[in-house]
């Protein structure tokens, strides 16, 4: 359930440093991330984004620091449970931790040249000192960028410890996020997300796909049945 946390309208009072209503930077080379992000953003969203206690995004800051508008982060996608997130999409600029009640409990990087180092350094370990519960990083590349092509880890007594990724003879990888329950998928060329339960991919257009061409297969069975009965019946 979403928080009964009052959340302050900023386009009203707007008390903060004028940086936080600045566009965020974008890197040069974010084009490198783009298929991924939205991938990934959209499956997300499919699963969380009609919940009113769930807030996801790639396009906010996170700002940690109501003393300082400068000590803030911006994940690639992050997601924070038991939040009012139409009150933080309407009354903030940016999420802000001491408003929204809450640090993100997941993130998740997608890797670029210019963004790789920090993704792994910097970033890790800010995420671990705000006590943000799941990290994740995507290499699109195959692991030249992380080292690996897909890495979760989850908070444990401060400090980040890795999920189990499970490698297929194909070169396919797959971990589970305890968070979220969810599976994520590499197949080499394609990010997914699989419900855990039936191996399958939660993207509703791909459901709707598979679910159309099973009809379609049934209705030419029915009829070849059909066919092959009124064939029995004329050459008796």
């Amino acid at each position: 359930m979403a928080t009964t946390r009052t959340i302050t309208n900023a386009w009203v009072t707007r008390t903060l440093p004028d940086i936080f209503y600045e566009e965020p930077e974008i890197a040069e080379d974010a084009v490198v991330q783009e298929i991924a992000l939205d991938r990934i953003k959209h499956l997300l969203m499919q699963r969380y984004g009609k919940r009113a206690d769930v807030f996801i995004s790639g396009l906010f800051y996170v700002a940690y620091d109501i003393a300082d508008g400068n000590r803030r982060v911006q994940p690639d996608c992050f997601i924070a449970f038991d939040v009012d997130a139409e009150a933080i999409r309407r009354n903030l600029p940016h999420f802000w931790v001491w408003e929204a009640g809450k640090v993100p409990d997941f993130v998740m990087e997608v890797a670029s040249p210019s963004t790789a180092a920090n993704d792994l350094g910097h970033k890790r370990d800010l995420y671990a000192e705000l006590g943000v519960s799941e990290y994740w990083r995507f290499d699109s590349t195959g692991g030249d960028l992380y080292g690996q092509p897909l890495v979760g880890e989850r908070l444990i007594d401060g400090e980040y410890q890795p999920y189990e990724s499970q490698v297929g003879e194909d070169g396919s990888v797959r971990s589970y996020s305890e968070l979220l329950d969810l599976e994520f998928y590499w197949n080499g060329e394609e990010f997914d997300v699989l419900d855990p339960e039936t191996g399958k991919t939660i993207d509703l257009l791909e459901i709707e796909r598979e679910a159309r061409i099973a009809a379609e297969a049934r209705e030419r069975a029915l009829l070849a049945e059909i066919a092959r009965l009124r064939q029995q019946q004329t050459t008796r």
